[in-house]
C-alpha cells in the first residue's frame, strides 16, 4: 500500500476544499474520484457553444460567511463575482422585486394584503420565541403559520422551504431559518433567512462567478501547493478496511494506506464501503433524503430575460428558479444569445421523461414566445443537496465511529444551503481536526 497524510474521497466541493485547506496546512492528499472528471456538482462544461453550469446557482454571504473564510486563508488566486443583483417574483403573469424590507413587503402586491399583516405579526412573533431560546428544531414552519392564509401565499412560502430546505412547508423545521453569521459558536446569533426576507434589503452579499462555477474549480486547483495533492479520477473507492481506524481504501484501481481519511461521498452509503458500522449509526443514516432537482438549461437567440438577477416562479409546476447567467457573464453564449438555467425541484418519486415534459411546458407556459427563440435546449438531473433539512430527516455529522475517519459535504451540517453548506462543513471538519490533534 502507498501511504499518504490523508486521502480525500469524492472530488466535489466540499472534498476539494478539504483537500486544499489540509494541503496547505501541510498534510499530503490524494483526491480519489470515481468520475472522470472533478467538481461534483459545482462545475461548467461546453454544449453546443454555451457554457452551463451544474444546475443555477448564487453564492451567498460573500462578505463574511464561510466560502469567503476559506478563500481568505487558503486561495491563492480567488475568483472574480458579480453582483448578483435581485430576485424577482412570477405570479399570475406579473413579476415584481422580492419584498426584502418591510416597507417593500407591505407593498408586495402578488400575495393580498391581509395576508402580509398575518404574516408579519406571526414572523415577530416566532422572532420573540427564537429570542426566548424556543427550540423550533422539530416545529414545522406550517405549524406557526396563520390559519386565513391565501393558497398563494401557502405556494409562495412552499417555493422558499423547497428551494432553501430541499422539502415541504409541512416539513421544514424553523430551526432552518435561525441561523449564525459565521460556524463558530461563540459568534453573535441572528435570525437568518426569515429576518432577511422581511426586514433588510436582501441579496447584496451575494455574487455570480464570472465564468460560471468552474471558476471557483479552477481557483482551488491554482492554489494547491506544489507536490502536496495528486487527484485521481476514474477511481472507485470498493472498501475500507477497519477495525478502530481505517487501515487501508481499496478501489478499482489501487489499495492506500494512510493516517486519516475525509470522506466527501454520500454518508448514506458509508454502510456499503464499511463493515460492522454501529446499528444506530447507520440506522441514522438510512434516514437521510436527498434533494433532487432537474435544470433545464435553453440558449436563446434572443435576450428574453432583461431584469438584473433571477427569477421565482411560484406558479411553477414543479417550482421553478431562473438564472439568466449571460446576464452577468455574457462570454457563456455565442455572441448576441442569453444563457438561462431552469432549475425544478423534484417530488421523491417520479419518472424522467414525464417530469422533463412537465417542467419544460412550465416554461412555455409562462414565457410563450420563448419556443421560437430557442437555440439549444440541454437537461440536467441532480442532486444539489444531498440531505433535505427536514423534519424526521436524518443528517450525518463531521465525526464518525471510526478514530481516523471524517465526513464532509452538505449531508453533514445544518447550516445555509449549496457551496456555502459545503463550506460550513469543511471548517467544522477542521476545527474536528485540530481537536484531535492532527493539525
Amino acid at each position: 500500500m502507498k501511504q499518504n497524510d490523508v486521502i480525500v474521497i469524492g472530488s466535489g466541493i466540499s472534498g476539494l476544499l478539504s483537500a486544499l485547506a489540509l494541503t496547505r496546512e501541510g498534510k499530503k492528499v490524494v483526491i480519489l474520484e470515481k468520475d472522470s472528471h472533478i467538481g461534483g456538482v459545482c462545475r461548467s462544461y461546453d454544449v453546443n457553444g454555451y457554457r452551463v453550469d451544474t444546475g443555477p446557482h448564487a453564492i451567498t454571504r460573500l462578505e463574511n460567511g464561510p466560502l469567503k473564510e476559506l478563500m481568505d486563508k487558503y486561495f491563492k488566486i480567488t475568483p472574480q463575482f458579480i453582483p448578483f443583483g435581485k430576485y424577482h417574483v412570477r405570479i399570475g403573469g406579473e413579476v415584481k422585486p422580492f419584498p426584502w424590507s418591510i416597507n417593500a413587503w407591505l407593498t408586495f402586491g402578488l400575495i393580498p394584503m391581509t395576508d402580509r399583516l398575518l404574516l408579519m405579526r406571526a414572523l415577530f412573533n416566532a422572532l420573540y420565541l427564537a429570542n426566548a431560546g424556543k427550540d423550533y428544531s422539530n416545529i414545522t414552519l406550517s405549524e406557526v403559520l396563520p390559519d386565513k392564509i391565501s393558497m398563494t401565499t401557502r405556494r409562495f412560502l412552499d417555493w422558499l422551504c423547497y428551494f432553501m430546505v430541499g422539502t415541504s412547508i409541512e416539513q421544514a423545521p424553523i430551526s432552518r431559518f435561525v441561523d449564525n453569521k459565521t460556524h463558530h459558536s461563540r459568534s453573535i446569533p441572528y435570525v437568518g433567512k426569515i429576518y432577511d426576507l422581511f426586514m433588510k434589503e436582501g441579496a447584496t452579499d451575494q455574487g455570480y462567478p464570472k465564468g460560471g462555477l468552474q471558476s471557483i474549480v479552477n481557483s482551488i486547483l491554482a492554489s494547491f501547493p506544489k507536490d502536496h495533492v495528486e487527484i485521481k479520477t476514474n477511481e472507485r473507492v470498493l472498501k475500507m478496511d477497519c477495525s478502530e481506524r481505517v487501515e487501508g481504501v481499496i478501489t478499482s484501481e489501487d489499495s492506500y494506506d494512510c493516517d486519516a481519511v475525509v470522506y466527501s461521498g454520500f454518508s448514506s452509503n458509508l454502510p456499503d464501503l464499511i463493515e460492522g458500522l454501529p446499528a444506530a449509526y447507520t440506522q441514522n443514516l438510512a434516514t437521510i433524503r436527498r434533494v433532487r432537482s432537474l435544470t433545464i438549461w435553453l440558449g436563446l437567440t434572443k435576450k428574453i430575460f432583461t431584469n438584473y438577477g433571477s427569477e421565482m416562479w411560484v406558479d411553477a409546476d414543479p417550482y421553478a428558479w431562473i438564472v439568466p447567467t449571460t446576464n452577468y457573464d455574457p462570454t457563456l453564449a455565442p455572441r448576441g444569445n442569453q444563457l438561462v438555467g431552469f432549475g425544478f425541484t423534484l417530488p421523491g418519486e417520479y419518472d424522467s421523461s414525464t417530469i422533463k415534459k412537465k417542467a419544460f411546458q412550465t416554461i412555455v407556459d409562462n414565457i410563450p414566445d420563448i419556443e421560437k427563440h430557442i437555440d439549444m435546449i440541454h437537461y440536467q438531473e441532480l442532486i444539489p443537496e444531498k440531505a433535505s433539512w427536514g423534519i424526521n430527516c436524518g443528517f450525518g455529522d463531521v465525526r464518525t465511529p471510526i478514530k481516523n475517519l471524517y465526513c464532509v459535504g452538505t449531508d453533514t451540517t445544518k447550516r445555509s444551503a449549496g457551496v456555502n453548506r459545503a463550506a460550513y462543513s469543511v471548517l467544522n471538519l477542521l476545527d474536528v481536526i485540530r481537536s484531535d490533534g492532527n493539525l
